[in-house]
């Protein structure tokens, strides 16, 4: 299936560790709720929030989705608590994480970090584990 014109290859891939643990990074971005601080910072957001203080190496969230598919870690459907989606909202590429239940939560085009329903947001989206390679 495609996210936008991403290709997208079903297979499993095991859980990445991060310096912060899933739900240590769900709670970082929770107590941000309502802060404007991140605005059109959505990838820096979530690679923070997994705790890496460094760059992830990636210009944007378009260039992570094509470095992701191009390793054949996006896949479809539901994403699971603590995955990254990657959704089309207008004519760009935005990250967030899942909370579960179609729920995510991050720094959403309206501007401050909150949660919100996928399916308001986009209908057009893939996921990945929290996976930043280049990141320190």
């Amino acid at each position: 299936m495609a996210c936008g014109e991403v290709v997208v290859e079903g297979r499993s891939v095991p859980r990445v560790a991060n310096p912060r643990d899933t739900e240590s990074a769900l709670n970082w971005q929770l107590e941000r709720i309502g802060s404007a601080a991140w605005l059109d910072w959505p990838l820096k957001f979530q690679r923070m929030a997994f705790g890496y203080a460094n760059d992830s190496g990636w210009h944007d969230a378009a260039d992570a989705v094509s470095w992701l598919d191009h390793h054949k870690l996006l896949r479809e459907g539901q994403a699971p608590r603590g995955a990254l989606v990657w959704y089309h909202a207008g004519d760009r590429i935005r990250v967030a994480c899942s909370l579960g239940s179609g729920q995510v939560v991050g720094p959403l085009l309206t501007g401050p970090v909150e949660v919100a329903l996928l399916i308001s947001l986009s209908t057009d989206y893939v996921w990945s584990d929290p996976h930043f390679p280049f990141g320190h």
